[in-house]
């Protein structure tokens, strides 16, 4: 069982020191109603001053959008709410994509939402002095489960180092609610999105296996232990996608 008190001691002593080094004013979190965003902007707000950016289109569910204003007005942080579908339908004008039934417009709409929320994020932070604070959990990094520039854009990540499955209990530490906690995990890039349904596994299953490779096994012992179709499902998304944790390559 991880001890949470711990953790959450660890994380707000990361976030304090790093506040402080950079100067600024307080953090800007982009709150989608989910359980990440939710455990980053609860975090946030016991350190210094912090903003929420809700940024809805067609496709929020509104019941996430719901569950994130509720959350921004319990923890009393200022909130601003900007609907982007305006943005996002000139983009998608721009790039040609007219038909979103298929995987790769959903794909190409999905990451332009993404990083149309970052650039607002972004701004809203340089007015304001504050850094923005990511809410990639360890699941998602090591699998490449955001949008590089997009989502996966920050100034400093304190759930980097925590396993999606780790974060509902943690979460019930924080004392979030629990409609927050007990939703599909979805970031509403299209109508009916999920993670799990997106990826076929849950991140139960998903966890256990990249465990299982950050404890040292490899492919031969994870497929024992774990089945040969979610290991190898995650050993491949995981080299496919080691490029999005890396800074471009440069000529030295």
């Amino acid at each position: 069982m991880l001890n949470f008190k711990q953790m959450q001691e660890n994380i707000l002593n990361f976030m304090s020191d790093y506040l402080e080094n950079s100067g600024a004013k307080g953090f800007c979190v982009g709150l989608s109603g989910g359980l990440d965003s939710a455990v980053v902007l609860s975090l946030c707000a016991k350190i210094a001053p912090t903003s929420a950016l809700l940024m809805p289109t067609n496709a929020s569910q509104e019941r996430h959008f719901n569950d994130a204003l509720a959350l921004a007005k319990s923890l009393k942080v200022k909130y601003k709410i900007l609907n982007i579908q305006s943005i996002l339908d000139s983009f998608l004008q721009k790039c040609s994509i007219d038909d979103l039934s298929t995987n790769c417009a959903k794909l190409r709409a999905g990451n332009i939402t993404a990083r149309i929320r970052m650039v607002l994020l972004y701004d809203y932070s340089a007015l304001n002095s504050l850094l923005v604070a990511g809410t990639s959990n360890k699941s998602e990094q090591m699998l490449g489960y955001g949008t590089i520039y997009g989502d996966m854009a920050c100034a400093l990540n304190p759930l980097a180092h925590i396993f999606k499955s780790d974060l509902f209990d943690f979460a019930r530490f924080l004392g979030l609610s629990q409609n927050i906690i007990n939703k599909a995990p979805s970031a509403d890039l299209w109508i009916n999105q999920s993670d799990e349904g997106e990826m076929g596994f849950n991140y139960t299953e998903l966890d256990a296996v990249l465990k299982g490779i950050c404890a040292g096994l490899d492919e031969k012992d994870l497929i024992k232990n774990y089945g040969a179709e979610i290991s190898e499902f995650v050993l491949k998304r995981v080299k496919n996608n080691a490029f999005k944790l890396k800074m471009p390559a440069i000529l030295e």
